[in-house]
């Protein structure tokens, strides 16, 4: 019987080369420009679409790059790892603009322009890819009457996807408020362009919040100012409902939602010097309830000094991120980014 002579030496040695890169960090993106740097050969190969699919299925959960923090002037993209957008300034300051979410790879933001700028000078609301340095401008939402309070989301479009390469497909941004008269929310699709029919819902007698949002499965949560209920809005259905949250002992409490490790929605409150992990957990009947998961103990963790700083929770390593504090809404930023060089 015949057998097939063995691979070339090269071929080997290529193959043995791609799985070595496969397993640089994903937090560190300049490794991979490095090594695209080193010749022609491994330039095409990490800049492949092979490549990085294969990389993203391994690493599997994208890395923090960075913080969108508002403060003063506009947004500031605070890095956690050796990724820069490419065509900010020094400092990362977006000027004029604050940031109202980040996901999939995308990041949402909203015109808060400064006094001496002309009206109309930019669109109210865009969506930014910081990897690719693109950006959509939305057109104008068609509310009325002008809302009391409002809040966005962004997200991949693509039904099943897994969010692993999608930062170039089609989009929605969900927004919703409150006005005199009720609860409303309206969707734009990237691939339509353009605003669908708004949606309506009895008044919650609550304002909605800029904070930041979580989707679990299906629907998008956001978190109302007083901080004793969130508005569920459902993207297969269009319905809005109000989940009423674990009471405060203040009357009012100061939330960030998130979608937690098992998939589920969550929450986190502080109290002095403590950050409270709660959970919503599957009741019969389709209800549900609220389980407090976890305490962290800060005073037992931060080190003295004051700065921005992040916690793995599972194993408790804290990382200052900044020196600065004063920042009043801050966003993840977590996606993979792979070199775009010419081969």
């Amino acid at each position: 019987m015949a057998v097939d002579p063995p691979p070339p030496a090269s071929a080997l040695m290529e193959e043995l080369v791609e799985e070595v890169l496969l397993r640089f960090p994903p937090a560190d993106p300049s490794r991979l420009v490095g090594a695209a740097l080193v010749c022609r050969r491994w330039c095409a190969l990490v800049t492949g679409a092979g490549f990085r699919r294969r990389f993203r299925e391994l690493h599997r959960a994208p890395p923090l790059l960075g913080l969108l923090c508002n403060a003063g002037p506009g947004a500031r993209f605070v890095p956690a790892s050796a990724f820069r957008p490419p065509g900010l300034p020094a400092g990362g300051l977006l000027r004029g603009w604050r940031a109202l979410d980040a996901r999939h790879g995308r990041v949402l933001l909203r015109w808060n322009p400064p006094r001496d700028a002309a009206p109309g000078a930019c669109p109210a609301l865009v969506v930014w890819d910081p990897a690719a340095d693109r950006r959509r401008d939305l057109p104008p939402l068609p509310w009325a009457p002008y809302p009391y309070s409002w809040n966005a989301a962004v997200l991949c479009a693509a039904a099943g996807c897994d969010h692993l390469d999608c930062c170039g497909g089609h989009f929605l941004v969900v927004v919703v408020g409150t006005n005199s008269k009720e609860m409303f929310a309206y969707v734009y699709s990237s691939e339509a362009g353009a605003w669908g029919e708004p949606a309506s819902a009895r008044h919650p007698n609550d304002n909605v919040d800029f904070a930041p949002s979580a989707l679990v499965g299906n629907a998008l949560y956001f978190a109302f100012q007083m901080g004793t209920a969130v508005l569920e809005y459902n993207l297969g259905t269009r319905e809005m409902a109000v989940i009423r949250l674990p009471p405060s002992p203040y009357g009012w409490q100061r939330i960030v939602l998130a979608t937690m490790y098992d998939g589920r929605l969550g929450f986190a409150t502080a109290d002095k010097s403590a950050i409270y992990l709660w959970s919503r957990e599957a009741h019969g009947g389709g209800d549900a309830l609220w389980a407090l998961t976890r305490a962290v103990e800060l005073d037992k963790l931060l080190p003295a000094g004051d700065g921005l700083f992040s916690i793995d929770l599972k194993s408790n390593r804290v990382t200052e991120v900044s020196k600065d504090i004063g920042f009043s809404g801050i966003f993840p930023y977590m996606s993979f980014h792979t070199p775009v060089l010419s081969s």
